[in-house]
């Protein structure tokens, strides 16, 4: 039951500050505060997996260690980013005519991860990139 109590105002307030990211939703939004919890730090899974042997380092596949959901949410919300954030556009453009179009869309939904706990650690709403 919704009560009004401060702490519902406290994840609403959130709730609205995540929904103004171009491909965040109230659902989305609400996904990411419950299985996030703390956002000074989280585990999400979008960090490459290294191998380094003396001067040579290889990047491999994603660790894939945190939550699944959180993960398949950042990603479907970066699809949609990519096409209202021209900056973000650019950098996917570039990522995918090297790396691929998968590989550049997990680059970019982990930088639209970080943007998204920066925004809510200083409470301020999305801005496109200039």
């Amino acid at each position: 039951m919704w009560n009004g109590s401060r702490r519902d105002k406290k994840y609403r307030q959130k709730i609205k500050l995540l929904c103004t990211a171009p491909g965040i939703g109230k659902l989305t939004a609400i996904e990411l505060l419950v299985e996030l919890q703390d956002m000074s730090r989280f585990k999400i899974g979008l960090t490459p997996a290294e191998y380094s042997t003396g001067e040579r380092t290889r990047q491999g596949r994603i660790t894939r260690c945190g939550n699944k959901r959180v993960r398949t949410y950042l990603v479907e919300s970066t699809w949609v980013l990519i096409t209202k954030d021209p900056h973000l556009r650019a950098k996917y453009l570039r990522l995918k005519s090297r790396r691929g179009g998968k590989r550049a869309v997990i680059a970019i939904a982990r930088t639209f991860l970080i943007r998204l706990r920066r925004m809510l650690l200083d409470n301020v709403p999305y801005r496109m990139a200039a």
